[in-house]
């Protein structure tokens, strides 16, 4: 039986939720909106759905155990549905990328992650595919790395304007997860990767955008969609 699950990795609490950490709690949520799937809880450490799309079994999946513990409930869920590290999509932030980028990936390191890095040490293996999005402020850090306080940086709150390009964001993830979801990896790469999602109102991606939604539409009229 065809299926996949789809992590979105956070922080739980409030205090967390207007942060850049939590993108991919946002685009997760985003996700299950539009799959009509609802969340509820799994025991005490994770938020769980099940839907379908493209006739597939789709799970996706909210750790609730903060970010360095988030590969236990993920690999406690993939060993009793019997779903495999290639059928899994890890969607987080990640601040070594410019803010709005999108890079998806089927293999590879936890860059510095702490919910990427449990989510492979679970499953004992790098071949974990990752939609990243990135969160650097390029005005503020031109080049990649060596950040003192980077555990502030992405946890601090955010301004008005921040939060609504970090929806922006979120929902462009939310896509490219659909991709992954019903054309695999490398349509999803194909359509998303290098793509980036500039702030609401800069105009910088408007176009993008409209090109990147007729393109959708042409190709969704022969898609299954949800069942």
């Amino acid at each position: 039986m065809a299926q996949k699950l789809v992590i979105g990795l956070g922080n739980p609490g409030p205090e967390f939720e207007q942060t850049w950490h939590n993108l991919g709690f946002r685009a997760i949520r985003l996700l299950a909106g539009e799959l009509k799937i609802s969340m509820r809880w799994s025991g005490t450490e994770a938020l769980i759905g099940r839907g379908r799309y493209a006739g597939q079994d789709v799970y996706l999946l909210l750790p609730q155990t903060y970010m360095n513990r988030s590969g236990v409930p993920v690999e406690r869920l993939a060993r009793r549905k019997r779903i495999y590290n290639d059928e899994l999509l890890v969607v987080l932030d990640d601040h070594d990328l410019p803010r709005g980028l999108l890079r998806l990936r089927e293999s590879g390191g936890d860059g510095g992650h702490r919910g990427l890095r449990s989510i492979l040490f679970e499953f004992g293996t790098p071949d974990v595919a990752r939609l990243r999005v990135g969160i650097r402020d390029e005005s503020e850090d031109p080049v990649a790395g060596g950040y003192d306080d980077l555990a502030e940086r992405v946890l601090q709150p955010l301004s008005e304007r921040e939060l609504e390009h970090l929806d922006a964001m979120a929902a462009g993830a939310s896509r490219a997860a659909l991709d992954w979801i019903g054309g695999g990896m490398i349509r999803a790469m194909s359509r998303n990767n290098n793509r980036r999602i500039e702030p609401p109102g800069s105009g910088k991606s408007k176009g993008a955008d409209k090109k990147e939604d007729s393109k959708r539409t042409e190709e969704e009229l022969d898609s299954p969609g949800v069942e």
